[in-house]
This record gives C-alpha cells, sequence and structure tokens, in this order.
C-alpha cells in the first residue's frame, strides 16, 4: 500500500511539473462542475492545461494555495495543498513533534486522492538537516534525509 501510494504522489507531482501555459483549451465542463461543487469558498481560480492531457487548476481557499488536477474527460485526480505549520491539522503536526521535537516544520505537502487516505509529506529542519516525513493514516515514514553542513 505505501507503494502505491508513494507512486500515486509522484505521479501527481510529476504532472503538475508538466503543465502547460495558461490559455491552452478550455477544461472540460465535468471538471469545472467539479471544482465548482467541492471547492465553494475558493478563489483566484486559474486553469491550465496539461502537455499529456487534462487539466490543473491553481487556486486559494482558506489562505492555502491549492492545485486540483483533472484528466482529459473532467475526473478529478488529486488535490495537492501546500503550507506551513499553522494550516497542519492538530493530530499529524503532534504526531511529527513527538519524533522530531529539535526540529522546525517547514513545509507540507497535503496530498488528496480519490478512494485514498490523506497524505502529508512535511519537510522538518534542525541544525544540521532537512528531513522529509511522509504521514499517512497515523502511519509515519522518514523518506529523506539531506544534510545542510
Amino acid at each position: 500500500m505505501k507503494k502505491l501510494l508513494f507512486t500515486s504522489i509522484w505521479i501527481s507531482l510529476v504532472l503538475l511539473a508538466s503543465a502547460h501555459v495558461p490559455g491552452d483549451k478550455t477544461p472540460d465542463i465535468k471538471a469545472i462542475r467539479n471544482f465548482t461543487r467541492v471547492y465553494k469558498n475558493a478563489s483566484d481560480a486559474r486553469w491550465e492545461s496539461l502537455k499529456d492531457g487534462g487539466y490543473v487548476c491553481r487556486f486559494v481557499q482558506d489562505g492555502v494555495m491549492k492545485r486540483a488536477l483533472y484528466d482529459n474527460r473532467g475526473g478529478w485526480l488529486t488535490t495537492i495543498a501546500g503550507y506551513t505549520a499553522e494550516h497542519l491539522p492538530n493530530d499529524v503536526r503532534r504526531q511529527v513533534r513527538s519524533v522530531y521535537y529539535d526540529y522546525s516544520i517547514l513545509y507540507v505537502n497535503e496530498i488528496n486522492m480519490p478512494d485514498k487516505p490523506v497524505s502529508y509529506v512535511v519537510q522538518v529542519q534542525d541544525k544540521r538537516s532537512i528531513r522529509i516525513v511522509r504521514v499517512v493514516d497515523g502511519e509515519m515514514e522518514e523518506i529523506q534525509e539531506i544534510e545542510t553542513l
């Protein structure tokens, strides 16, 4: 399950990186309907088409930058939110800090996908390193360490 989730996250990030310049083509009406139904209080929505098909909508919701990805037919694929520690749910923040108590939380990517638990990819930093930790369904795993010296 962890490998599948990691692969799904990786694919989502690759799709985001392959975004075109805005204005290539109009998003599928199904994507727009899904977006307006799910993200009622979203603002500053900007749609872009992706090189290999599909769409990404970048927007702000509750003060958080988000990106929602849709396939060619307007089906929702994933939503990725990026934020700092103050938006991280308290239980996830406590879990990360219980192990990385001497670290500061730098940044969080929250990844939502259909029929999958929410995944939090948390970057924490101390004086010597940055560590990237993934939290899914209450399970925490360190996925990368970067020495900063």
